[in-house]
């Protein structure tokens, strides 16, 4: 038998209630991308002004509720520091406006300041997780390491991993690996005596053939010809 407590709540709107609207919103807002919310916001002023445009004290009240709630995400995704009296001055400024241009105006600005405190949280995340990847990659491209495997190092799943390693880099994984692998094998090629066996696990290849067909690939020499040619 359900007990009450375990039935879902859910919240019914007014028929034309633009929910979709809502929710693009905020999820433009989480994302720290102000264009999309921008516009969002945008559509959700029109649909007042056209349900009721001269009820000024609900949209005041609407817009009011959406920033407060834009400024939550904000605090939890943004790094902002929340301060009891920092938001004062709202409920006066909107009483004051009377038509909903201005009203726009001060809703933007709202959106916009909570777009860019998560935006810049976010970038300052990828820069941390990008260095860190490639400190991993790195102490340990010696060794059999996957995309998978840097992925977990970083705490975030092997497609959200992907993505951002190309857009910080250039490069996807495997290319960013065998550049590192390359780039220490001309190295040992050209100032050490280490035979070639050694040299291909010292870079992280198990097989010298695939090692030597790689090589070759990306540099137009065979290491043994490379070596030659540096000696």
């Amino acid at each position: 038998m359900a007990h009450a407590d375990d039935l879902p709540i859910g919240c019914d709107y007014e028929k034309d209630y633009p929910v979709d609207i809502e929710k693009q919103l905020f999820e433009s807002v989480q994302r720290g991308d102000y264009n999309e919310a921008a516009l969002h916001a945008t559509g959700f002023i029109e649909w007042m002004e056209g349900f009721d445009g001269s009820n000024i004290m609900s949209i005041r009240l609407k817009l009011l509720e959406f920033v407060l709630w834009a400024e939550r995400l904000a605090y939890e995704n943004g790094g902002m520091t929340y301060r009891f009296g920092s938001r004062d001055s709202y409920l006066p400024e909107i009483m004051s406006m009377d038509g909903t241009e201005q009203l726009k105006e001060w809703f933007l600005n709202k959106i916009k300041t909570s777009c860019q405190n998560i935006g810049s949280k976010r970038q300052e995340r990828s820069t941390d997780t990008i260095k860190i990847a490639r400190d991993y990659i790195g102490e340990n491209f010696s060794k059999d390491i996957s995309l998978d495997d840097v992925s977990r190092v970083v705490n975030i799943s092997p497609y959200y991993f992907s993505k951002l390693f190309k857009e910080a880099t250039g490069e996807n994984f495997i290319e960013y690996l065998t550049n590192i692998r390359i780039e220490k094998a001309k190295e040992l090629l050209k100032n050490s005596d280490m035979s070639m066996k050694e040299i291909c696990a010292m870079c992280g290849y198990s097989d010298p053939n695939y090692f030597s067909r790689t090589f070759k690939k990306n540099v137009g020499y065979t290491p043994t010809e490379y070596k030659e040619k540096n000696a």
